[in-house]
């Protein structure tokens, strides 16, 4: 193999021209490394191996990224470590981490870092708990970000910390206001990649939305689906002049949903998977139209 084949097959996965053959890229990328050394070509295989959900590995390409202090891989670790990805919660990891990353990393990479540290003041996560730095973190992002323009930035996951924070100081319309930003940016990032995460974090911000605010039952959207579905047995919409029915069964602590001939063990599970003629709903949400409930 030559540097020049290995990258040819690279082109070839991430354009899906070859069908994909997850073998031929780690061997690409293994090639890359050890020919090259470059910590981006580490990061690149972390990556592919988060895809399949090989932690391990993930966690030893990030690893050898950081040994060249490549700031991104800094970030995912953080990652890792904060939420016990590979097992094990460990919080002093995770804030050294994002540490890390929040110095070496370009915006918006570095934003990333910088409201996940924010978190560790809020929680009182290996650092002592301290809300007024919390806030002034989160404000401070705010006002680096509060025009974003592109889907990578962190923008939801900072309005939603402040929406909060307007809320504990009875600023209603402001955090009604936050939450709309939010959603709005976090259903197109959801069209693109419904990825678990971004999943949750869009639950959060229209439950939150609908806490602060009366539901509209004449002005239903698909995201709106994270709060009726937990309210309502019946659900039905249209798309392409078909009628489409959801299903509920509340009986277990995590909502169940029947869409079409499955069942679906979760909203997340439902957010993530549910078609129409092969279509993500999350990827033609805007087609979906007349929701009703029962």
């Amino acid at each position: 193999m030559t540097e020049m084949q290995a990258k040819q097959i690279l082109r070839e996965y991430y354009e899906n021209v070859s069908g994909g053959d997850g073998f031929m890229v780690v061997e690409a990328l293994e090639y890359l490394i050890e020919t090259t050394k470059d910590p981006k070509y580490m990061h690149e295989l972390a990556w592919y191996y988060a895809t399949i959900k090989r932690v391990d590995l993930e966690e030893k390409y990030l690893l050898m990224a950081t040994e060249y202090n490549y700031g991104m891989s800094f970030m995912e670790l953080g990652y890792i470590y904060y939420y016990g990805q590979n097992g094990v919660v460990d919080y002093k990891k995770a804030y050294q981490s994002f540490s890390k990353g929040a110095k070496l990393c370009e915006a918006p990479d570095k934003y990333w870092c910088m409201y996940k540290l924010a978190d560790f003041y809020h929680n009182g996560y290996y650092v002592k708990k301290n809300e007024d730095k919390y806030r002034k973190m989160i404000e401070g992002l705010y006002s680096k970000m509060r025009f974003p323009k592109y889907l990578s930035e962190p923008f939801p996951e900072v309005v939603y910390r402040l929406a909060n924070i307007r809320i504990e100081d009875k600023k209603i319309s402001d955090a009604v206001y936050l939450l709309e930003c939010g959603k709005e940016f976090m259903q197109e990032r959801l069209r693109v990649e419904p990825f678990w995460g971004h999943i949750e974090l869009m639950g959060l911000i229209v439950n939150t939305l609908y806490g602060v605010r009366n539901f509209d039952y004449d002005d239903i959207v698909f995201w709106d689906l994270f709060y009726l579905v937990d309210r309502h047995k019946d659900i039905s919409f249209k798309y392409q002049g078909n009628i489409y029915k959801i299903e509920t069964d509340n009986s277990q602590a995590e909502v169940a949903i029947k869409f079409g001939d499955v069942w679906y063990k979760s909203k997340q599970d439902f957010f993530e998977k549910a078609r129409i003629d092969e279509k993500l709903l999350t990827a033609i949400y805007e087609d979906l139209y007349k929701f009703e409930v029962a």
